[in-house]
Parts: C-alpha cells; sequence; structure tokens
C-alpha cells in the first residue's frame, strides 16, 4: 500500500513538472497590432441616428383664435412647468394663461439631426392639441417647451416622469406662406430647437485588446489633436469632434477609419502611392480622397503634380485634398474650378475654399462669386462670406426674431427667403429701393405701403389685430432694409424707448408683402423663396397623446 502511495506522490510531482513545462497560450505577451491595419478594419463607429422628438407646449399672442380647452392631466403638467419658468412674484396665473382663448396648447415635433453637436439647431412643427376648437396658430409665438423622446412617449405620466429631454424649443410660428403645398394647418418654429447636449460618438473594437485600443486613442491624437480620443476600456474609445470637423463631420468619421494603425515611414510612402493611383485613376476617388486627406502634409507632395490634370474630377478631388490638409498650392486650381460656369464642382469648391483657405487670400474670391448669375453659387458664397465676417455682408437683427442680411455686390438685384434653419432676407445688391409712387396693400389686406411722387419716405400701416383701428401710419426710408426693419420691429413701450419704431409684422407675413412687392413691380428685383419648410416623414399621420 505504501508503494503505491508514493508511486501516486511521484506520478503526481511529474505531471506537475510536466505540466509547469507546458507552454501556457494565455501567458504569452499579446502580439501588437498589425501596422497596416486600418481602424476601419478593427472597429466599428457607433452613435445615435436621427432621433424622432415630441413634446407639449403652449403658444400665446393668438389674438383669440386660440383655445381654453386642455385635458386634465395635461392641464396639470403644464401648470407645473409654467410654475418653474415664473416667479412667483411674476403675476401671471397658469390657470388663466390655460385658459385665455389667446393662447393654446400644442403638440411639438422635431427630429434631432444624426452627429449633432452643442450649437446645433433644427425646424420643429406644430399643431394644436387633438379635440380642442384652436383656429389658428397663425401669428403666435411657442413658449419654451421640452422635446422628448418620440417612442417613449405614450401618454401624460410616461412625458413627465420617464422621458429624457434631448432638446428644448420657443419661437415665432412660421406659417409658410410661400409655398406652393401650404396648408393652413401646417405650422413650425424656424431653427427654434436647440439641443441639451453633444451627441456621444463612441469606436468599439471588434475584439478587445487594450493594446490594440491604446493604439487607436494614440493614432487618432496624433492626427486630429489630444483628446480627440479618450479610451475608456479594452474596447471603447469615445470620440470628441474637433472644432474644424463640425462642418463635415462625416468626412472626419470616414477619415479616422482610413488612418493605418502604423507610422511606418515605407508602409506610408507605399499607400501614399497607392491612393494616388487610385484617386487619378480609379472608379472610387471619394475613399482615396479622403485616405489622403486623413494621412496629410505629407501626401502633398505626391498629389501636387496632378493639380494640371486634364480630367476636372481629379484637379478638383486633389486641390480640395491638399487644401484640407494645410497645403496652400491648391488655392488657384480651387479658384479656376469656381469660375468656370460649366464646372459640376463649383459648390464644393466653395465650400473647400471658405473652410480652409486663408481669409486674405479667398475673399477676393468669394467677393467675385457672390455676384455671379447662379443662385446657387450665390448663396453659397453668401453663406461663407457671412461666416468669415466680410464687411461685404452687413446684417439686421429685427425684433430678436429674424435678421436682414444686405449684400454689397454687383450682379443681379434678387431678395432671398429662407423658409427653414435660420429666418432670415437676403438682399442681393444692396441697397435696393422701392418706387416713390406706390400703393401696395397685402393679400389678406392687413399691411399698406404708399408714397406719393416726390415723397422722400415711405408711410407703412397696419390694421390692429384685435381692435377695429389702425396701427401707423409710420415713416420710413425707401431702402428695402429699412421697409423690413420697420414693418418687423416691435412698437416702442413708451415714449422713452429708445430704437426704430415698428409694427411687429411676423416674418412669414412680411415675407409673402416683399414678394407680392416685386410682382407688381414695385421693387425692382427678383424673388426668390428658398425651399419651404416640411413635416419630416418620420412625424407624419402620428396619433395624438393619450391622456
Amino acid at each position: 500500500m505504501k508503494d503505491f502511495q508514493v508511486i501516486s506522490v511521484c506520478c503526481l510531482v511529474l505531471a506537475v513538472l510536466a505540466g509547469c513545462n507546458t507552454p501556457d497560450e494565455s501567458l504569452k505577451p499579446a502580439a501588437g497590432p498589425n501596422p497596416e491595419d486600418t481602424i476601419g478594419s478593427v472597429s466599428e463607429i457607433f452613435y445615435f441616428e436621427a432621433i424622432p422628438l415630441r413634446g407639449i407646449g403652449l403658444v400665446a399672442g393668438l389674438n383669440g383664435k386660440g383655445s381654453s380647452e386642455c385635458p386634465p392631466r395635461i392641464r396639470r403638467e403644464l401648470e407645473k412647468y409654467i410654475w418653474k419658468q415664473i416667479s412667483a412674484e411674476g403675476g401671471i396665473s397658469p390657470q388663466q394663461f390655460i385658459a385665455s382663448k389667446d393662447t393654446a396648447v400644442v403638440e411639438v415635433f422635431g427630429v434631432i439631426p444624426s452627429l449633432v453637436s452643442g450649437k446645433d439647431t433644427f425646424d420643429v412643427t406644430v399643431r394644436p392639441l387633438t379635440g380642442t376648437q384652436t383656429v389658428s396658430l397663425k401669428g403666435g409665438h411657442l413658449y419654451t417647451t421640452e422635446l422628448k423622446e418620440l417612442s417613449r412617449l405614450v401618454n401624460v405620466e410616461q412625458f413627465t416622469a420617464f422621458s429624457k429631454s434631448f432638446a428644448t424649443v420657443q419661437g415665432p410660428i412660421f406659417a409658410n406662406p410661400l409655398s406652393e403645398h401650404n396648408s393652413d394647418q401646417a405650422w413650425f418654429v424656424l431653427g427654434g430647437a436647440k439641443v441639451l447636449r453633444q451627441e456621444k460618438v463612441t469606436l468599439l473594437l471588434n475584439n478587445p485588446d487594450f493594446i490594440v485600443a491604446n493604439t487607436v486613442r494614440n493614432r487618432i491624437n496624433e492626427r486630429f489633436g489630444g483628446k480627440t480620443a479618450v479610451a475608456i476600456s479594452d474596447a471603447q474609445i469615445d470620440l470628441n469632434i474637433p472644432t474644424r470637423y463640425h462642418r463635415q463631420k462625416d468626412r472626419f468619421l470616414k477619415m479616422l477609419q482610413s488612418l493605418q494603425l502604423g507610422e511606418n515611414f515605407e508602409i506610408k510612402k507605399q499607400r501614399i502611392e497607392q491612393l494616388v493611383q487610385q484617386l487619378v485613376t480609379g472608379s472610387d476617388k471619394d475613399s482615396a480622397e479622403i485616405a489622403l486627406e486623413a494621412i496629410g502634409r505629407q501626401a502633398a507632395n505626391s498629389l501636387a503634380p496632378h493639380l494640371e490634370s486634364p480630367d476636372e474630377s481629379v484637379r478638383f478631388r486633389v486641390g480640395r485634398c491638399m487644401l484640407n490638409s494645410g497645403d496652400d498650392r491648391s488655392i488657384s486650381t480651387l479658384r479656376d474650378v469656381l469660375m468656370d460656369p460649366a464646372s459640376s464642382y463649383r459648390l464644393a469648391a466653395i465650400e473647400a475654399l471658405s473652410v480652409n483657405g486663408r481669409q486674405s487670400e479667398v475673399r477676393s474670391t468669394l467677393i467675385v462669386a457672390v455676384n455671379d448669375v447662379d443662385i446657387n453659387v450665390r448663396l453659397a458664397a453668401y453663406e461663407a462670406l457671412l461666416r468669415t465676417q466680410s464687411p461685404v455682408v452687413s446684417r439686421k437683427i429685427i425684433s430678436s426674431s429674424f435678421t436682414v442680411d444686405s449684400v454689397a455686390c454687383s450682379g443681379p438685384k434678387m431678395i432671398y427667403v429662407f423658409q427653414q434653419q435660420t429666418p432670415r432676407i437676403v438682399i442681393f445688391g444692396s441697397p435696393v429701393y422701392c418706387r416713390d409712387d406706390i400703393f401696395v396693400q397685402s393679400e389678406d389686406g392687413n399691411i399698406i405701403v404708399n408714397a406719393k411722387p416726390g415723397d422722400k419716405f415711405v408711410s407703412v400701416s397696419r390694421k390692429h389685430p384685435r381692435r377695429h383701428r389702425v396701427v401707423g401710419p409710420i415713416k420710413t426710408g425707401h431702402e428695402i432694409s429699412h421697409l423690413i426693419q420697420s414693418l418687423g420691429e416691435r412698437p416702442p413701450l413708451n415714449s422713452y424707448s429708445s430704437g426704430l419704431p415698428g409694427l411687429a409684422i411676423p416674418y412669414d407675413e412680411i415675407a409673402a408683402f416683399i414678394k407680392k412687392m416685386c410682382d407688381v413691380g414695385v421693387i425692382d428685383a427678383q424673388f426668390v423663396a428658398g425651399p419651404p419648410a416640411e413635416v419630416d416623414p418620420m412625424l407624419k399621420d402620428l396619433p395624438p397623446i393619450q391622456d
């Protein structure tokens, strides 16, 4: 028996010793990442797609066309919300405010864009609460309303207790009067919704690995700046989109995915040669351009000879890639593309020049472009000049609700009205004047503008929205920007108030009236209405919220 125990112990010892000599795969040092792999090949990017939102709010200033009706549970929640927004000494009774026919309880809908940042805004659509007797929201103002995720809004309790707020919205109601498909029941707040937080963009590794995660993080930060990437774990890296790419978020993410993990000189040189060849002769020129831009200025010398390519698509992409990478040798090439009336890359050239070109070199080109006969080129050049704070564009803020931008240029006179995002009227060829012998009345008869031959001023007046009397007339200049200012500014609160007097006419009514003045020849300028505000397909035919 003892011999058997000794043999057993010896066998066990030999087995343990044999086990110690057997290589353990888990104890092997982890292999480093393949330097030729791209970030896109070892990971995936995740972020929220567009999110439909919904809220319940109050519209005021309806001059008796609102409704006192409101379901009991919604009324209680709105009263609580109103108390949060006002001080106890404010003198406003939430109950009376909701019950007034000058107000209306409304549902508010919007879609928060994907890759949204903290400064982004978007349009919302507004409709009276189902079952109420609201006649119209025209001329109203939406009070601050919280917008929450649509999928969670089944009833009022869920609305208030469980749904997270993604945005807030407030602003004047826009009725879309210039749309050919306008509906009396389609109301919007243009650019009035503001996101509450910047959306999180996350990079998840296909196979968790601390070494790979650190390599990816370091590679991103080397190329795009510190804190662009923050490694959270062996599988997750959070991304902060740099400010310079906020107008090109999709492009930034594509560049990031094309980055190779290694910085080996020979590998990079070979990759540059392959990508340049793909851009020049391949069918997928866009991905080659983005990958070369991700590499940066090291690719510029290989690209430069192709600035003279006979293929415009190659010239343009090479020029844009070089400029985006910080090499301004391509500015003249992009300028030539912009000035070619037959080019299909003119708008993209304006974008590239305005985002990455030196202002001193680019402004003169944009000033020429803003005189162009192509409306889209003029608009893009105007937007670029506005971003660079060029003195060619002067701005007036009217009643804190919309703007009038006057563009000093020599092209055709044009008045452009935005019906999406930021409410604004742009006057190309400013100053633009109206005739001195005029009498024009709005379609509903509410606005009247007149001047006799030789008059130094124009008289503007409007019917009072609630009383049987006329507000005005007030005197204004013949220049259209002055006329719009007089129509839109609020009346002075008292005789001691500073600022120009105005008639407080809503933006949409002013836009429709200026169109009529152009149509009848009182203003010698082309009138152009921008794309109309529309209800997003995701928001159509939604059932009403349950009380």
